[in-house]
């Protein structure tokens, strides 16, 4: 009997030097490695907000590689995951 795979929607909302230095397309370029779907966007108060939907461990992998290579950019984060069906078809940035 096969096992249904665990679902989850992952938002991170990062602080720092994160607008402006090509934090989105890098985060968008990590994406093409994992099975996942969401977006990345620039949020007015001058932070980046990251939706991550998937397997558990894609998301959770996409998140790790994300904060791995963009770490000279991120100083604090804001994490919620919760359990759920993807609400986005692909990876984009911007959400559109």
């Amino acid at each position: 009997m096969m096992q249904k795979r665990h679902k989850t929607r992952i938002r991170v909302v990062y602080s720092g030097r994160v607008q402006g230095v090509g934090f989105r397309w890098q985060v968008n370029q990590v994406s093409v490695g994992f099975a996942v779907t969401g977006f990345v966007r620039n949020l007015e108060d001058g932070t980046v907000e990251l939706w991550v939907e998937g397997d558990l461990g894609e998301a959770r992998g996409m998140v790790d590689a994300v904060e791995k290579k963009l770490k000279d950019y991120w100083v604090s984060k804001v994490e919620d995951e919760r359990d759920g069906d993807p609400h986005y078809a692909v990876f984009s940035i911007d959400g559109s």
